[in-house]
């Protein structure tokens, strides 16, 4: 069956003027925001980039950076000029991709590479083709394959539209995760790499994997432990690839959010006999959340993103809150941690209250099911209409997607309730 080829330009994707939000916006105090609102510590989402690039660069690996998290241009100049500038960059999205492209990161120099990550569809393959026609000599757009199929319909669309440019993909390898991938001892890896070996217009690039099941690290020990899985993962499958008779000089791309914290905290260890370069990728390093800080991985001191609502109720006779802050405020999505977030503010709800139950707009504020006997004072800390209060969500990836822009702060600067940017995230697909 034919497939449409789908394109939809940028434009249509009407995004708020920047200039109009930071005319209205810039030195307002937090309490000041309409709410729910998104904050950034600008500060904190810097320091993030710097430490896990510097780190991993330290110990001789590559780094790319995923722009899922945020989708902002603001966002990924920090990301690719951290700890001396990466150049390598992943997206989720055409969107993103296309926003790296027309926001200057590439023309720049910032940006010369850029993986579209989702395994690629064959209404998507001519709106690549176009964006790499876009870049030229600059850069080069990268594809994602788990399937025999992929590479025949690439192939296909370079004979009949006459592109002499090579595909170069990533083989996407699955390690247990059963999202995208296959595993590296599978028939259909093999599959993948013969009908590579067969075709004159795809190349191997390298192989990569996310342990997304590295969120249950609770330890250093884990975190490293699921790090090594991740490169055992993908060095199997290089080795299938070599004995089938595949040569190539690649990257064998490795990292989720904890494994990525746990590869530039463990001890540095030597990766030696590898089929390839190793190199680092991650997302949410940038932001952190609450599933980052039960790994124990990420101290509170990196959680660069939070999100500020009002107390709308309260009631004493039932030991909760309410707040204007709902499921479409910081998602449903859940982590180590019970509920749906945790209060840094106001300084005396820290550690009492969480987001324990959420509807739509409406955020039930409880007290913390483990907070000890008599650690509760009733009457001083209890939380009052009328009140701001912030809190750290789940997962940052989602409740970012649910806001049009992000209020930024910069606690380094002594503004860490004063709003000094406004970033406008990319919205579309």
């Amino acid at each position: 069956m034919s497939t449409t080829n789908t394109f939809t330009h940028t434009s249509l994707y009407a995004l708020p003027s920047k200039s109009a939000l930071r005319a209205e916006f810039v030195g307002k105090k937090i309490d000041q925001l309409r709410t729910p609102a998104l904050v950034v510590d600008r500060s904190r989402f810097k320091r993030n980039c710097e430490e896990v690039t510097a780190e991993a660069k330290k110990r001789g690996m590559l780094f790319r950076a995923h722009v899922k998290t945020h989708k902002t241009t603001e966002g990924t100049r920090l990301q690719v000029q951290a700890a001396g500038g990466v150049k390598a960059t992943i997206c989720s999205t055409m969107i993103e991709l296309w926003k790296i492209i027309e926001d200057g990161l590439v023309e720049e120099g910032l940006v010369d590479d850029i993986l579209y990550s989702m395994p690629v569809g064959e209404d998507k393959i001519s709106d690549l083709n176009l964006a790499q026609d876009k870049i030229g000599s600059k850069g080069v757009i990268r594809l994602m394959v788990d399937h025999p199929e992929q590479i025949r319909l690439l192939t296909d669309f370079n004979e009949k539209e006459g592109r002499k440019q090579k595909w170069s993909v990533f083989v996407k390898v699955d390690g247990g995760g059963r999202r995208a991938g296959v595993p590296p001892t599978s028939q259909q890896l093999k599959d993948i790499i013969q009908a590579v070996l067969s075709s004159e217009q795809v190349e191997i690039f390298g192989f990569y994997s996310h342990f997304g099941q590295s969120y249950a690290s609770d330890t250093l020990k884990k975190g490293s432990s699921y790090f090594e899985g991740e490169i055992d993962c993908v060095q199997s499958a290089a080795k299938v690839a070599r004995a089938l008779g595949c040569k190539g000089d690649w990257v064998l791309s490795v990292g989720a959010t904890p494994t990525a914290h746990a590869a530039v905290q463990e001890v540095e260890k030597a990766h030696n006999g590898l089929e390839g370069r190793l190199e680092l990728h991650a997302g949410c390093y940038c932001m952190c959340d609450l599933q980052q800080h039960a790994t124990s991985l990420v101290p509170d001191s990196h959680l660069a993103l939070t999100v500020v609502s009002k107390v709308v109720s309260v009631y004493p006779h039932r030991k909760e809150a309410m707040c204007d802050c709902g499921a479409l405020g910081v998602s449903k999505d859940t982590g180590r941690y019970p509920g749906y977030g945790r209060l840094v503010s106001p300084e005396r709800a820290v550690g009492k209250w969480d987001l324990g139950r959420i509807s739509q707009e409406h955020g039930t504020l409880v007290h913390r099911p483990d907070l000890p006997e008599g650690e509760f004072r009733e009457g001083a800390d209890e939380l009052k209409v009328g009140e701001t209060v912030r809190l750290v969500p789940q997962h940052a990836c989602l409740v970012c997607a649910g806001y049009p822009w992000m209020y930024v702060v910069d606690e380094e600067q002594g503004k860490g309730e004063e709003v000094v940017d406004v970033w406008v995230p990319w919205k579309g697909w």
